[in-house]
């Protein structure tokens, strides 16, 4: 979903956390449906507001900005934005419900690439 495979990480306080990994490089668009934080740990991603869905669909963000890894962003419900991310795309993204409008859940051999994908970057 918008570009990115994603890996829950274990909390002490069982917060809502995943490892996000980028699977594609084209600009996709995210639907916020709660307040988010992601946090960029490797590679580039950029990041494109719209004010209406108009302004999406036709390209014309009213804010634009790439994160470099140790830089954060949020997003709050209901945000019309899209992001991209490079092949070595690694983040953290914390927000207060589970993902759940993906396209199901990862299988055992996806899950196991997207992690040593997200190793390899991280060193």
């Amino acid at each position: 979903m918008h570009g990115y495979a994603y890996l829950p990480l274990q909390t002490p306080d069982a917060s809502t956390v995943y490892l996000r990994v980028s699977d594609t490089r084209a600009m996709t668009p995210w639907r916020v449906p709660v307040p988010a934080v992601v946090l960029a740990v490797a590679g580039v991603t950029t990041l494109e507001m719209y004010r209406h869905p108009d302004d999406a669909q036709g390209g014309r963000p009213q804010y634009a900005r790439v994160f470099s890894a140790g830089e954060f962003f949020t997003v709050h419900p209901d945000t019309l934005c899209a992001t991209r991310g490079t092949a070595a795309t690694v983040q953290v993204l914390a927000t207060t419900e589970p993902v759940t409008d993906r396209e199901g859940p990862l299988s055992d051999a996806a899950h196991t690439s997207f992690a040593r994908r997200a190793h390899q970057y991280l060193e």
